[in-house]
């Protein structure tokens, strides 16, 4: 992969996946203006299509398998890393931005304009060739879900959500509806909304409708006013904008350049509502100090701070919304007419979540303008939960209904439920499975093994939600019938009530592996911060133990007394190719070994995951020099590995060297190994 391509995927990262987005919605929007834009802004000479063109394989089944192989090498060297095929993925975005009807095209004609923009035929990419690019977008969706929102909060739909029709194309379609001016005008849109007492957050087909209501389509893009006119993909639409007014601050800017956003929470912990916060980024700061004496203090290691300073979770502060500014980081929670709260892992209370989690308890809290629409929604999906508890309870704010606990075991019900009744809670979606993975479990000795669980604490099994309710869920191979239950409900799949014998596990679904293992026990060594040993000094050792110190611990003996061992010759060792027609060692001293590459151990696939590098093995020689021979295709090359004055009439087997040295003498012109091929020579005659 050239320089080009390399600078295009650095950039695209840091534009629209970089830290400054943490805790902000983010719209992978790139069209031709936003191209030229960029490639100005940052020098970079080639055009983004020209760059991504160049590495296409044109003819074949497989054309973006170049790109691919790419991103994997790039994810050998940082597996957090945003996913190196962004520029592919910002073409696909602008061959979105480009569905208008003109001389040669409908509006819907996608394929051709994708094609047309990366080979400059509309013919040579055909929607056949476009499977791989729609995986590569719900694995970008994994990724930004798997950083937890310090990479920008992800607006890629869900499989499951786009039309039949649009299966494929609809991720990259989904990120050309709103264009930069138009995300610049939503905050006027919705102040002006809120200024009339509108209840907050409204739910995106709400929102739409104002928009027609009010003939503001006029503010928005050409692509906006299209899909609010295209009746299957106005759903998407109305999901996206009503993801953004739900993230809504109540700030002129949705995402400040720069400026962290630190969401603020209500708890629920010993009878009373308090105030946490959760700060979606990578730098953990212990305190943060914020205008009007309000502090955050980080909760140990977590993500969470205790925050003093605000008014307490009240009627008032729910609905209106609070937001507190500091350097380069905003606290703030939108104005909202419902409180769903469930229980946090981390700080294992009950805490404000962002929708609903099918299978598992909630409160929810909801004031009266929001009243109506969470009777409907409890009536048509809750489980339990649906009547009102009528308890004078202290905590909850004035005049707000109360509901618990609230389960949702179906979440097909939940979904359909809540499209249906929208209103105040059509926000509250489940969140967004792109993958098969695992979730919580008690977890054992993360430092030795991040999915290593005990025996009987074992994680649940989240499905994705391209395949929800569909398909044969395995563990090791074996279907059980206590799962089917849940797997059919789509539902958090529990492995705990299997019994699996400790070791390790693997489950299976719709062709997607993920490995776990169990144990009963693990010894986990304890870190030193004091070494105790027998200092030396003038190569003697001490009579007494102590502690050693920076200058006495590298020659210090600790453990074991290792002043009598000898220093022997350090260990060469080479990489051999497996494909090779035969590899040979010719020893200084004229012994001819053959090497054969070694069989994979048993082993090896129950302790580690990876197969062995496929094109390489080891040989090691220890305390011997000579010359490396490799014969592929006919053509012998040679290496030296600490190669002396050939002696090869003192043993081995003099003529069988000879021979191979023979054989292989043009493939080097180094001085050394011409004296081996002369030495070979004097043997011959």
């Amino acid at each position: 992969m050239d320089h080009s391509y390399q600078v295009w995927q650095e950039m695209l990262a840091d534009e629209f996946f970089g830290r400054q987005h943490a805790g902000h919605p983010t719209l992978f929007y790139v069209d031709d203006d936003v191209e030229q834009e960029l490639r100005h802004g940052y020098g970079i000479e080639e055009p983004l299509a020209q760059s991504v063109g160049r590495f296409l394989r044109l003819g074949t089944a497989e054309p973006y398998s170049a790109l691919e192989a790419y991103r994997w090498r790039m994810r050998q060297q940082d597996k957090d890393g945003v996913p190196a095929f962004l520029p592919l993925l910002a073409c696909s975005v602008m061959a979105a931005s480009r569905m208008v009807n003109d001389r040669n095209h409908r509006a819907t004609a996608y394929h051709a304009r994708f094609s047309e923009l990366l080979t400059g035929d509309e013919k040579r990419l055909g929607s056949p060739h476009y499977e791989p690019v729609s995986r590569m977008w719900q694995v970008l969706a994994s990724w930004q879900h798997s950083q937890k929102g310090a990479r920008g909060l992800c607006t890629l739909p869900a499989p499951a959500d786009l039309p039949a029709n649009r299966s494929m194309i609809g991720f990259a379609q989904s990120q050309a509806l709103l264009s930069g001016a138009d995300r610049s005008f939503l905050p006027k849109f919705f102040r002006s909304l809120r200024e009339h007492g509108t209840t907050w957050p409204l739910p995106g087909e709400t929102l739409l409708a104002h928009i027609e209501i009010r003939g503001m389509e006029r503010h928005f893009s050409k692509g906006f006013r299209n899909a609010l006119a295209e009746e299957e993909f106005r759903p998407l639409l109305a999901r996206l904008i009503g993801n953004y007014a739900a993230s809504w601050d109540g700030s002129d800017e949705l995402v400040p350049t720069g400026v962290t956003r630190a969401e603020l929470l209500v708890r629920l912990d010993a009878g009373r509502l308090g105030w946490v916060a959760r700060l979606r980024s990578a730098e953990q700061t212990k305190r943060i100090e914020l205008k009007g004496g309000v502090v955050l203090e980080q909760l140990g290691d977590t993500a969470y701070y205790e925050v003093t300073g605000l008014p307490a979770p009240s009627a008032d502060t729910l609905t209106r919304g609070i937001r507190r500014d500091g350097d380069a980081l905003v606290l703030s929670r939108p104005a909202s007419s419902v409180l769903v709260l469930a229980r946090d892992d981390v700080l294992g209370v009950w805490a404000g979540t962002d929708g609903f989690r099918p299978g598992e308890a909630h409160v929810v809290l909801a004031a009266p303008s929001a009243q109506r629409d969470v009777r409907r929604l409890l009536d048509k999906a809750a489980t339990t939960g649906r009547s009102a508890d009528t308890g004078k309870l202290p905590w909850v704010p004035q005049g707000w209904s109360l509901h618990k606990p609230v389960t949702f075991d179906d979440p097909v019900t939940l979904r359909r439920a809540l499209k249906e009744v929208q209103g105040a809670v059509g926000l509250l979606q489940p969140p967004v499975q792109f993958k098969l993975r695992l979730e919580g479990g008690l977890k054992l000795a993360p430092s030795l093994d991040s999915h290593l669980y005990l025996r009987g604490g074992e994680p649940q099994v989240i499905l994705p939600d391209a395949t929800e309710g569909t398909g044969t869920l395995l563990v090791d191979g074996k279907e059980y019938p206590a799962l089917r239950k849940a797997v059919a409900a789509g539902r958090p799949v529990p492995l705990a009530v299997l019994g699996l014998e400790p070791g390790r596990h693997t489950v299976s679904w719709a062709g997607v592996e993920i490995h776990f293992a169990t144990a009963d026990q693990a010894v986990v060594e304890p870190k030193m911060t004091k070494v105790c040993g027998l200092a030396v000094v003038d190569g003697k050792a001490s009579e007494s133990s102590s502690l050693l110190d920076g200058q006495s611990l590298p020659t210090g003996i600790t453990g074991a007394d290792c002043t009598s061992a000898t220093q022997e010759p350090a260990d060469v060792m080479e990489l051999c190719r497996r494909d090779a027609d035969e590899v040979l060692f010719a020893a200084t001293d004229g012994r001819l070994w053959t090497l054969n590459a070694p069989e994979q151990p048993d082993w090896w696939t129950e302790r580690l995951p990876d197969t062995p590098a496929p094109l390489c093995f080891e040989a090691g020689f220890h305390g011997i020099g000579g010359w490396l021979l490799e014969r592929r295709n006919g053509r012998w090359k040679v290496r030296p590995v600490n190669p002396g004055t050939p002696k090869p009439k003192t043993s081995g087997n003099p003529r069988a060297w000879a021979r191979a040295v023979l054989n292989a003498h043009q493939a080097s012109v180094e001085p050394m190994w011409a004296a081996y091929v002369q030495a070979a020579k004097e043997l011959d005659r």
